[in-house]
């Protein structure tokens, strides 16, 4: 755009704001801001923006509005948000704040007023976190004392956004007065952070009643909040720091926060305040032996902060307060892992050298060793025998002061309503997952499989325990659900291996017999099918193969038994998650583990699968169906046993492809096709019809990203056709077998030209070349245009690179242009009107009803559904039409001379300059400014 129009354009939307009651688009003014914030893209616009001199002026004017009466507060916020983009460049800001008249910015020290509007303190804040960015900014909060008005949001109930941005602030702030070296204004600010903390006189009260408790933790919780954000933004406490001076030895507020320890009871501050005091005690650790890559920690360096740990920890159990101290000991390790990542930090005692962190993780995992030891079904002397292992095992590589805090916490969680305890233990575990490395993943995937061990109904003798059939109490449930997921989450993003962990090995073991309970959630269930699927891929090395048809009985034999089970479940997430499963069998009974074909056969999975893939009604199912069939395509047995039932499954796939009307289902159908057209050698008809069908798919269907899979299986048409004239890994082998002579034959130059010259003649007479010809043409989606292109330009290449191009000719009758083609590909979509029968909706309805008033037995559902499903998947009389009939075909000449002719690269180009117009900061300020409606063309049916 020319500088000018954007200039006058900014000018006509500063006017319109100043229009009475005029009210601005929340949805306009966001992305307007964020445009402005961020420019992802590099707009040219906006950069002359953020150069030019007259936005401010602009902007002061507008400002003049605010105090207007008749302006929306949508405006009000709008103006002050752009002003805090203004007041980004230094130099603005310091003519706002000189200019006398003007007390846009001054309305800051009013933030805390409760007649402001909560938007225009949310707007306020922006400016706020804007200014605090550049040492005007700073001079000018220090000068005025603002500063304090905006710390004093934090300390009433607020929205959670307001709150936290005013968090964000005080450490912001902070650390730019620790850059900038004002030693005084540090040591100002934190007296005034925690003043309450100061005149609360802690030391001096003997107790406290419940109100008054109460009372004093409403003012203490934001300042132990905003302390935390202070010393935990980005990880500053690993380098020694004036602001950690300063809290940590000048102020000691560890001191006054131990004092708030001891005479408050409120669960929610004694954790914040714990957090707090760990967080000070590491700076000061931190502060004394700075972290760099060279260093190295010794036994003493920390000391004080693993003494205050356990302290803390101990303090909390005599207090019998065992959720604060399983949320203390997560919050601790989360900190511990966020400042030191994987660095191994030693601590030893007299005895024993173990990690820190370790030791903390230890503490996390007592929940779950109490869940273990404290069940009740049907416990084996072998497995009993294998925990005490792996406690006594965990225990010798931790210190003695973990051992008596986990063994004070075992006894306490025991004396207490132990389940919810342990649900909230595994809950908090979660927040670890990203925490581990892959060693500690081992150790906390040990604990974990236990706790799936002990769930097992079937004991080591393949015997159902004692009471493994009584229903479990929902806490119960929602702690195997917790203790799943975190498991899936370890195997998929850690290297679990058996050389840590040789529980691995019986994984999918203990999960399968766990499926066989029967007050198993939908969610629990599919989890474990998708852990299933990952020990089946991951953990199961190719030797084993040799054993899965030798011990019929075990859970890698009654896999596909499962499969079928889960593959007919009422919720469609779990029918998701089995053929995923039947998925990942398939395509490892190809190569890696055959012995799987025989139980796909024996329970008839690929044939349960494409009657779900025909009649399911959910459309990711039949995705998940389709993927299956795809991968059956390449296994001759399972592809002979569906043929058996569905003889006509190709025509039916075709079916989908044309008809579904699910953009997700046709794509994976197209690409099902693709498999087929790989694997299989497809009749002379029904090719003829793919090829029609693959046509349409490519021209016509709306959905972008079918067109794209329709694209692909033109390019393995036309590797197909090469293969099969001989050339090997992209280049022609010197002599090749001739099929039509049946002699070995010489490829030379002029016997290389004659077989492409033959493969360009059949890609013509199959449409292909038509399809390429008219994406480039047409006004298509770019990353369609581009893949057509990039197999175009694959094929043209080839062709120029044994000068091809130049040996053909135009043939009189063919289309000599592009134009002259595509005016007569025709559109068929009435082909339903014409051969398709009568609908007999109210027959079948009638015969439904009647089956339902005659049925007199326990199987009336499944009647119904198997007679549904056998008149859903009956084949078509007739294979449906494609859409698109090809009157004239491109000939080779046709498309050798257009990409001969054509700069398709600059056209790209051009396309994705035009695309990121549309989103381009100019077309933003025409839809605010209603530019479309100009002379009152705009199209009422324009979604744009």
């Amino acid at each position: 755009m020319e500088k000018g129009q954007v200039r006058d354009k900014m000018r006509l939307l500063f006017k319109k704001l100043a229009e009475p009651n005029y009210v601005m688009s929340n949805y306009y003014a966001d992305r307007f801001i964020n445009m402005l914030r961020y420019d992802e893209h590099n707009d040219p616009d906006i950069s002359y923006l953020r150069i030019i001199p007259f936005v401010p002026e602009e902007l002061y004017d507008a400002i003049m509005c605010i105090d207007k009466p008749e302006t929306d507060i949508s405006v009000k916020v709008f103006i002050i948000r752009l002003l805090a983009l203004s007041c980004k460049k230094e130099v603005n800001f310091t003519m706002f704040v000189c200019r006398k008249t003007d007390n846009s910015v001054q309305r800051l020290k009013d933030i805390n007023s409760p007649n402001m509007h909560l938007s225009m303190k949310v707007a306020y804040m922006e400016m706020a976190l804007t200014i605090v960015k550049h040492s005007s900014g700073i001079s000018w909060l220090l000068e005025t004392g603002i500063w304090k008005e905006i710390l004093s949001l934090g300390n009433e109930k607020r929205t959670v956004f307001l709150v936290r941005q005013t968090y964000k602030f005080a450490a912001e702030f902070l650390w730019r007065l620790n850059d900038l070296r004002y030693l005084e204004a540090i040591t100002e600010v934190i007296h005034f952070i925690i003043k309450p903390l100061v005149e609360g006189h802690y030391i001096q009260i003997e107790s406290l009643t419940s109100d008054e408790e109460e009372e004093r933790a409403k003012v203490l919780i934001p300042i132990t909040h905003m302390l935390i954000a202070i010393i935990s933004k980005d990880n500053r406490i690993v380098q020694p720091s004036i602001l950690m001076e300063v809290m940590v030895k000048e102020i000691k507020i560890v001191w006054y926060l131990y004092c708030v320890l001891d005479k408050i009871h409120n669960e929610e501050l004694l954790l914040l305040v714990s957090k707090s005091v760990f967080w000070l005690i590491l700076s000061k650790c931190l502060l004394i032996k700075p972290m760099t890559p060279e260093t190295e920690y010794g036994p003493d360096d920390f000391l004080e902060l693993g003494a205050t740990y356990f302290n803390t920890i101990h303090a909390f159990i005599q207090r019998r307060l065992a959720t604060t101290v399983l949320d203390y000991c997560t919050d601790c390790a989360v900190i511990w892992s966020t400042v030191f990542g994987d660095k191994v930090i030693v601590v030893t005692d007299s005895v024993k050298k173990s990690h820190l962190k370790l030791n903390m993780l230890f503490m996390c995992l007592v929940p779950l060793v109490v869940f273990i030891k404290t069940s009740t079904c049907g416990r084996t002397a072998t497995t009993t025998d294998y925990m005490y292992d792996y406690i006594l095992n965990f225990i010798n590589s931790s210190c003695e002061h973990t051992a008596k805090a986990a063994y004070a916490l075992r006894n306490l969680m025991l004396e207490l309503d132990t389940l919810p305890l342990i649900l909230r233990g595994v809950k908090k575990l979660t927040y670890l997952k990203h925490h581990l490395s892959d060693e500690q993943a081992n150790l906390v995937f040990q604990s974990l499989f236990y706790a799936l061990k002990e769930y097992d109904p079937v004991d080591d003798y393949g015997e159902m325990k004692q009471d493994a059939s009584a229903e479990d109490s929902q806490d119960r449930v929602f702690v195997m659900t917790y203790v799943l997921d975190i498991v899936l989450s370890l195997v998929k993003n850690h290297n679990i291996n058996w050389h840590e962990s040789l529980e691995v090995i019986c994984l999918h073991s203990v999960v399968f017999n766990i499926l066989k309970r029967t007050n198993l959630t939908c969610q629990f269930i599919v989890t474990a099918l998708n852990l299933i699927a990952v020990t089946v891929k991951k953990f199961l090395p190719p030797n084993l193969s040799l054993l899965l048809e030798t011990k019929p009985g075990s859970t890698m034999h009654d896999l596909g038994k499962l499969i079928y089970m889960k593959m007919h479940d009422m919720h469609w997430e779990i029918r998701d998650s089995a053929l995923e499963l039947l998925h990942v069998c398939t395509e490892l009974s190809y190569i890696k583990f055959p012995p799987f074909q025989k139980q796909i056969l024996e329970n008839n999975l690929i044939n349960v699968a494409a009657t779900i893939a025909f009649n399911d009604f959910e459309p990711y199912v039949q995705v998940s169906a389709l993927k299956c069939l795809g991968a059956a395509s390449k296994v001759s047995a399972l592809w002979e046993q569906l043929k058996m039932q569905y003889p006509n499954v190709q025509d039916q796939i075709v079916s989908i492809l044309r008809e579904s009307q699910e953009g997700i289902v046709r794509k994976e159908a197209c690409n099902v096709l693709c498999d087929l057209y790989q694997n299989h050698k497809l009749a002379p008809t029904f090719k003829q019809s793919l090829y029609d069908h693959m046509v349409s798919a490519s021209l016509c269907d709306f959905h972008w990203e079918v067109q794209l899979s329709a694209l692909t299986f033109w390019k393995i048409v036309y590797k197909s056709l090469l293969t099969d004239q001989g050339m090997l890994d992209g280049e022609f082998p010197p002599v090749t077998f001739s099929r039509e002579s049946r002699k070995i034959v010489n490829l030379n130059a002029a016997e290389i030209q004659r077989r492409l010259v033959k493969i360009l003649n059949e890609l013509s007479t199959i449409g292909c070349l038509t399809v390429l010809v008219k994406l480039l043409h047409d006004d298509t989606e770019l990353e369609i245009m581009e893949y057509a292109h990039s197999i175009s330009n694959e094929l043209y290449d080839m062709l120029q690179k044994h000068k091809v191009p130049d040996l053909i000719k135009y043939i009189p009758g063919d289309a000599a242009t592009v134009e002259e083609l595509i005016s007569q590909i025709k559109d068929e979509f009435d082909w339903h009107n014409e051969e398709m029968p009568e609908v007999s909706s109210n027959a079948a309805s009638d015969n439904v009803i009647e089956s339902i008033l005659n049925a007199d037995d326990i199987n009336l559902l499944a009647n119904i559904y198997e007679q549904h499903m056998s008149l859903r998947s009956e084949p078509p009389p007739n294979p449906p039409r494609p859409r698109i009939k090809l009157v004239r075909l491109a000939s080779p000449y046709l498309f050798v001379n257009y990409l001969k002719t054509n700069d398709f690269q600059a056209i790209m180009d051009q396309k994705r300059k035009w695309n990121e117009g549309i989103r381009s900061f100019s077309s933003l300020l025409d839809d605010i400014l209603g530019m479309y409606q100009v002379k009152n063309e705009v199209n009422a049916l324009d979604c744009y």
